[in-house]
């Protein structure tokens, strides 16, 4: 049975579960069958020929650590795998985030932490829940052990269905990570997917799950705080502001900047804000209202740089 939970999962993830559930042991001379690279080529279903290409990115990570033990069976010594430190890490991680995936059992709801102990493995949990999120064990006897992987003997349109919630998942918070990009180019590779299969998926999937304006506005703000930092805008940061916004084709960049700088003001700045709006209301300011602004300033200690940044929010709100 081919696991449809399982099949969400890139190869390097699924060594990472298949380590963190068979440790390497504390004897330092004998070897599990199971960490060899034919035991998880097998235990996580993939053809062993292609298995050393993801230990190579899992070593590059400093994930996995190699030795040579004794391994029962076995003529000579063989190269056996653990998960380093910051391997468990991520392995620990990824565990937390499938732990919390839910599915049905018995017609009844629960967690895939609900189904894992330590007399089961993870894999072979997952493998055993279908493409409906429903967890059907094999019965011992039932028959055959489960051919390896490979999202390429899958139909065309499993194989899009897939690659598609994969991609929602990614986009979920709003954004694809460099990690959850390289995931998604395993995947694609995996289910022998071709660019002109997974663009279309990603373009769809990411016009529907992010806001163009709220995303260019929120990079906006970023830019914001870094202007912001000395506590004014000058010139040449409100030039690249502006250019910014062009670039980003954000229409409400005005808006965005003045609602971002009144966030920020206390309410000493907020006073002298209101009273240098009603000074500019026509447009110039007197010499008694010039008087009455000085005088605020010297109250309440808005030092040169406060008064420029306030000068320039008032003139932008009202032109």
């Amino acid at each position: 049975m081919t696991g449809g939970m399982l099949l969400t999962l890139t190869v390097e993830q699924r060594v990472l579960l298949h380590l963190w559930d068979t440790p390497l042991g504390d004897n330092p001379w004998e070897g599990r069958p199971e960490l060899t690279q034919a035991g998880v080529s097998e235990a996580v279903g993939i053809a062993r020929k292609h298995l050393p290409r993801t230990l190579k990115k899992l070593r590059e990570k400093e994930h996995i650590l190699e030795e040579t033990r004794h391994v029962a069976g076995a003529k000579q010594r063989c190269r056996v795998y653990a998960l380093s430190v910051t391997g468990r890490e991520a392995a620990s991680d990824l565990v937390d985030h499938i732990h919390m995936r839910v599915v049905k059992v018995d017609g009844e709801e629960t967690t895939v932490q609900g189904l894992h102990n330590h007399t089961t493995n993870l894999l072979n949990i997952l493998r055993n829940i279908d493409g409906t999120g429903t967890y059907r064990p094999q019965i011992e006897g039932e028959g055959m052990e489960p051919a390896p992987l490979d999202g390429r003997d899958l139909p065309l349109d499993h194989r899009l269905a897939i690659y598609d919630n994969i991609v929602r998942t990614a986009w979920l918070d709003g954004i694809v990570t460099k990690d959850e990009q390289a995931m998604l180019d395993d995947m694609a590779m995996y289910l022998g997917l071709e660019p002109d299969d997974t663009e279309p998926i990603e373009k769809r999937v990411r016009e529907e799950s992010v806001n163009p304006e709220a995303e260019n506005s929120s990079l906006y703000k970023q830019m914001l705080e870094v202007a912001w930092q000395d506590g004014e805008v000058d010139a040449n940061e409100q030039a690249m502001l502006d250019s910014l916004a062009g670039m980003l084709g954000l229409e409400s960049a005005r808006d965005v900047q003045l609602d971002w700088v009144y966030d920020r003001l206390d309410d000493r700045l907020l006073a002298y804000c209101s009273a240098m709006e009603a000074a500019w209301q026509d447009g110039q300011v007197s010499g008694d209202e010039e008087n009455i602004l000085g005088s605020m300033r010297k109250s309440l200690e808005i030092t040169d740089e406060e008064h420029k940044t306030i000068l320039g929010v008032v003139r932008a709100k009202l032109n």
